[in-house]
């Protein structure tokens, strides 16, 4: 009996009551991922998407680069750490969107991509005079699931192994790093340092 039957969505619908029905669990650990945010999240554990390579956050509350990832589409543009994205403009995808206000969440969907599409963003950067538009032409990246090196303490050799995400890759990627620190380790070995802070989780086995 809605008033306005153009409104009613099926499937909207459907997804909201099933997200309605997990958070009435009242478990912060359960919840309902619509296809979209699914694949997404699918993306992210096996830590290869199409995109451009930028770690993004905020500078005083403007959407930001926090790093251009060495080796992708955003580093080799010349984007730095720092540069305030004030615009994202993906002509295929109808996208021409003023970041103003804009959650993490919506900067990432509209800045990931197929790869071989490009998008387009409008960045300031402190101690230029005028915005410039950079167009990157998106590409598979991926993200190690952690990274290692070797710190000096007390004359002693000690392995700081950071680990950022329980992805897919890390099934390769551990392996590897202990397997390197057993051939690199000398009379001056004193162990290792698990660095988990930051690290938001991931598969649970």
């Amino acid at each position: 009996k809605y008033l306005d039957k153009s409104k009613l969505n099926a499937k909207e619908m459907e997804y909201g009551a099933i997200e309605g029905m997990v958070s009435s669990l009242d478990d912060p650990y359960t919840v309902y991922l619509s296809p979209e945010d699914n694949k997404s999240a699918n993306e992210d554990l096996a830590g290869t998407f199409g995109g451009v390579g930028i770690s993004l956050g905020y500078k005083e509350k403007t959407l930001a680069v926090m790093t251009p990832l060495p080796k992708t589409p955003a580093a080799n543009a010349g984007i730095l750490a720092g540069d305030l994205i004030l615009k994202i403009t993906d002509k295929k995808n109808n996208v021409d969107r003023d970041t103003t206000g804009i959650g993490l969440d919506e900067a990432v969907k509209l800045i990931r991509g197929e790869i071989g599409t490009e998008v387009t963003l409008k960045l300031y950067r402190e101690g230029e005079k005028e915005t410039f538009d950079v167009t990157l032409k998106r590409d598979n990246i991926v993200v190690p699931s952690l990274e290692m090196e070797w710190i000096a303490r007390g004359g002693k050799k000690i392995a700081w192994v950071k680990l950022y995400k329980f992805s897919d890759l890390i099934y390769t990627e551990w392996p590897e790093t202990v397997a390197k620190i057993i051939k690199e380790k000398d009379a001056n070995y004193g162990g290792i340092i698990l660095d988990l802070r930051n690290n938001p989780g991931g598969f649970l086995q």
